[in-house]
């Protein structure tokens, strides 16, 4: 029988950074093209667990995130999760999740993850429109998003997410309504749902023109809302289940970060491991060092605090300030916290107040 996690438990993340290919938007630290190296990187990737792990003994969550986690087979998970148990202790009810891309969804996947515990499985949809898909340069197509969903759902993956991108030249207001919809008739509880943007480290951002479409964060807001899915985060909704491991990170929670290009933060001090994979493999203890101040972990408090339902506890803001984002209905105060009406205008309210 595993132990009780305690309140406010250390989060886990890790990183897989491979992916059969790279997105024209994506930003994020993966890698298309080594193969080859995953068996190494699993090791490494054990190593760093290993000696994470050492002074954390109980953990309230973990999520594996890429790049595409499905791209490791399902021997390498046994690896990891035996790892993680052998030096952990985690709630019965423990919330772990998986981000997987649709078209490498296998049924023996998803059994030997629900064997080893995870939960929670987290798609990377983007979209339902084949010619959004194409210019998002994404590999599947509307029919691998439901037979993925469908696998999923019959090994026993009760909380189920899909991510989609909007914003894009090709969006209407009327499209973003078709792909609402479509969401609403799958088996998910959860929708996180994105703005576009294109860094400059993009293939997309020297050849795409800015979407015309105006009011498209509070266009899909709305739609959302009314198909049931209650925003609780600038970029997340819920029906109605709540991601635990997302709230850990905006309530301002410890969190351990394992894996090439992996953040974590214990106490003041914020770990960055380093990004490149033949690099992470030579020494996955390798890491740089921020030093926080007292400060710097207010602001972030402000700032994530806003950006969702937990809001930011009235001990230390200006009564005066707070008392003026009240009165002109950007804020309201809920069990002595200050939370923000409108959450795409959080950022802007946490610079206000510092």
């Amino acid at each position: 029988m595993l132990k009780s996690t305690p309140p406010r438990a250390p989060s886990l993340y890790i990183h897989v950074p491979f992916c059969t290919s790279k997105c024209g938007y994506c930003a994020f630290n993966s890698f298309s093209g080594l193969d080859s190296l995953k068996d190494a990187y699993v090791e490494a990737l054990i190593v760093d667990l290993k000696d994470s792990l050492k002074s954390t003994p109980v953990l309230s969550s973990i999520f594996i995130g890429g790049g595409t986690p499905n791209t490791l087979e399902p021997k390498h998970y046994e690896y990891i999760f035996n790892t993680i148990a052998t030096h952990t202790t985690s709630a019965q009810n423990i919330e772990i999740t998986l981000e997987a891309n649709p078209d490498l969804i296998t049924k023996e996947w998803c059994k030997t993850l629900r064997v080893l515990g995870a939960n929670r499985l987290s798609l990377g949809v983007q979209s339902f429109f084949a010619d959004k898909l194409k210019f998002l340069q994404r590999e599947h197509n509307q029919q691998d998003i439901f037979k993925a969903l469908e696998i999923a759902h019959t090994c026993g993956f009760n909380h189920l997410s899909i991510d989609l991108i909007y914003n894009t030249p090709l969006d209407t207001p009327a499209r973003l309504k078709a792909e609402c919809m479509q969401a609403n008739t799958l088996p998910i509880n959860h929708l996180s749902a994105y703005s576009l943007t294109l860094e400059d480290n993009t293939r997309l951002a020297k050849s795409t023109a800015p979407s015309a479409l105006l009011n498209a964060d509070s266009t899909l807001q709305n739609i959302l809302k009314d198909l049931g899915f209650t925003p609780y985060e600038v970029s997340n909704y819920a029906k109605p289940y709540q991601v635990q491991h997302n709230l850990g990170y905006w309530a301002g929670c410890e969190y351990l970060g394992c894996g090439a290009g992996a953040v974590g933060r214990m106490g003041k001090e914020r770990f960055y491991k380093q990004k490149y994979v033949l690099a992470y493999i030579k020494d996955p203890l390798k890491r740089r060092i921020e030093h926080l101040s007292d400060q710097d972990l207010e602001f972030e408090r402000l700032f994530l605090g806003l950006r969702c339902v937990l809001g930011v506890e009235l001990k230390g803001l200006d009564p005066k300030k707070t008392q003026t984002l009240v009165e002109e209905e950007k804020c309201k105060i809920s069990n002595q916290r200050l939370v923000a009406c409108d959450f795409f205008l959080a950022d802007e309210i946490a610079l206000w107040l510092t």
